[in-house]
């Protein structure tokens, strides 16, 4: 009795396919956290920054609440406000613990965040004291404590997800592909 031929690479199924789709999953679910981890860094740190005593006039809007940054030579202490064009003051609030975020090698720290009735130009100042000489201030859009929690999970549990899915993938399509060629390969049952 002769042997069945071994069988095609077309004839076995699933299709080899399967296995490129599961590396695919895994580039998208890393590209993914790439993308966010990048978001979270890149666009912590304060848009626009200025001395002490200086005056900046610039477009902020509501939400996400923009907050104030200082560099190590200004202390927490310091109080910063905008006015809106009717001279109308908004005092920013102090943040409650300490938060750095080191970008282009200046080390900030979010000072307070602004509670601001609607988007629009404003006039942002951070008044000059004995010790804030050599200070920088900067404002920005600081990411919330649930914020950067949420965005380090996801920096994590996505790359985890699409590795568990793609190998899932690959033990599954390897397991029925044996299969699939041991059944095309065996002899018939006789009758």
């Amino acid at each position: 009795m002769v042997p069945p031929p071994y069988p095609s690479a077309a004839e076995i199924r699933p299709r080899r396919l399967w296995f490129l789709i599961a590396a695919l999953i895994v580039v998208a679910g890393l590209a993914t956290a790439a993308v966010i981890f990048v978001r979270l860094i890149v666009g912590a740190g304060p848009t626009r920054t200025f001395g002490p005593g200086e005056t900046v006039t610039l477009h902020l809007g509501k939400d996400p609440r923009p907050g104030f940054y200082v560099t190590d030579a200004g202390s927490p202490d310091d109080r910063c406000y905008t006015r809106d064009s009717t001279g109308r003051q908004f005092t920013a609030e102090p943040i409650s613990g300490t938060a750095t975020i080191t970008e282009n090698g200046t080390r900030w720290h979010v000072l307070s965040h602004l509670r601001l009735p609607a988007g629009g130009t404003y006039q942002v100042t951070c008044p000059r004291t004995a010790t804030n000489s050599d200070a920088r201030y900067g404002i920005g859009t600081p990411p919330g404590a649930g914020q950067m929690v949420g965005s380090i999970f996801a920096v994590i549990l996505i790359p985890l997800a699409t590795l568990a899915i793609a190998a899932v993938i690959i033990i599954v399509v390897a397991v029925r592909r044996s299969s699939n060629r041991r059944r095309l390969t065996s002899p018939p049952m006789p009758y």
